[in-house]
């Protein structure tokens, strides 16, 4: 669950030492040529190192630069706290893999600052045991997800995390625009976690809940982020990660081990394998450096291997309630889905024609039913002039 704003370690730095993370020269050094989600995951691993050891991000530069100047038993004082924050972390019971994660940002931090500043910490070693072992949903339980999704902004996130395997922040980096407008076409982007490119096809629930996404939302142009809140802000990984962990929570899977919003990603490997894919195939659709691109001559060919193994593995990966066989079974349904969209549209524009002639009609009656009312008024003052003719010639003869 996301933390409130004052629990966050950000929160409490800015609180201690007066200004944000960001604003210090130093980070700004450590993380101005860095993508946006590992400068996300610097202020969050900085900002809980610099508020256990007591000092802002410029004095710990500037207090290494004096140590390393001294050329004496302080020279090593940062590289005995970084030691001494990776037990403090192992005794509260952290995994080894994210201790790894932080100490590596920490490194960063010195390093990217200056190359003589790097901090020597040998090789250590990490306990790389889960906590919690890895979950993968099934396709089962997938489809019950997708549900509980009661939105399309919420169905396409689900789509695109299952469907093509993405993490939450590749998610939210979705240029709208990016996603081709048929089922079975590929798209490639890169992650926002490496910069290695993935491979991916479009299925036709991430057609259909695109195109409806789209529809609700036409200010969101070409080239820009695609996914927003409900208040009209840009979703980042956190956000789209925070939609994620509420749908798990609403269907009622909080209670088993290991499923995170992550989680969906590990749903799609399976689905891969389960498919019988071939290993560099299923490498490029999970965006793994396999090197499928040196297998072909040409980007064509590329491409149309991907769209054949999408068809083959979307029978397991389908999230709608009708189960088909195949991609072209799917394509059909979708295809069908449409005709039936477009004879809606027909029916009620005949009923629209039909409500416009009903109302033209009583119109037309009233109108018809005035002018017989003025034809009787004419015909009964006739009859008097005549009757008043009649009288006058009596009396003359």
């Amino acid at each position: 669950m996301r933390l409130k704003t004052e629990e966050t370690n950000h929160y409490k730095f800015t609180e201690k030492f007066g200004r944000p993370l960001e604003e210090y020269q130093s980070v700004r050094n450590a993380t101005e040529t860095l993508n946006k989600t590992t400068i996300h995951s610097y202020k969050s691993a900085l900002s809980q190192f610099f508020l256990w050891i007591g000092e802002d991000p410029d004095t710990a530069i500037a207090n290494r630069k004096t140590q390393l100047k001294a050329d004496d038993e302080t020279a090593d004082h940062y590289e005995r706290k970084v030691r001494a924050y990776k037990k403090m972390l192992e005794d509260k019971g952290e995994t080894g893999r994210c201790i790894a994660g932080k100490i590596g940002r920490i490194s960063g931090f010195f390093a990217n600052n200056s190359k003589r500043f790097s901090l020597n910490l040998g090789t250590m070693k990490y306990n790389q045991k889960r906590k919690v072992p890895k979950y993968s949903p099934d396709n089962t339980l997938m489809r019950q997800l997708y549900s509980f999704a009661d939105c399309a902004r919420d169905r396409l996130i689900i789509a695109l995390a299952y469907q093509n395997g993405l993490a939450p922040v590749d998610v939210a980096s979705i240029i709208c625009g990016e996603i081709p407008p048929d089922p079975f076409k590929y798209y490639q982007s890169s992650r926002a976690k490496n910069g290695v490119v993935y491979h991916a096809v479009t299925t036709p629930e991430i057609v259909q809940e695109y195109q409806a996404y789209r529809n609700l939302h036409s200010e969101i142009k070409d080239g820009e982020p695609l996914f927003r809140s409900r208040e009209k802000n840009e979703l980042d990984g956190a956000g789209v990660s925070q939609i994620l962990s509420n749908l798990i929570i609403k269907a009622g899977f909080d209670d088993i081990a290991g499923f995170y919003p992550k989680s969906l990603r590990d749903g799609f490997e399976d689905a891969l394998v389960d498919a019988d894919l071939p290993s560099k195939v299923k490498e490029a659709m999970m965006g793994h450096s396999g090197g499928i691109e040196h297998e072909y001559g040409g980007q064509k060919r590329l491409e149309a291997r991907l769209e054949e193994a999408m068809q083959k593995a979307y029978s397991k990966l389908i999230l709608t309630e009708v189960v088909t066989t195949n991609g072209k079974s799917a394509q059909k349904i979708v295809d069908l889905d449409n005709a039936v969209i477009e004879s809606q549209k027909k029916i009620l524009a005949l009923e629209t024609t039909n409500t416009s002639l009903t109302e033209r009609l009583t119109t037309t009656e009233k109108e018809l039913s005035e002018i017989k009312q003025t034809i009787q008024a004419v015909v009964e003052k006739l009859e008097k002039t005549n009757w008043c003719i009649d009288k006058s010639k009596d009396k003359t003869k």
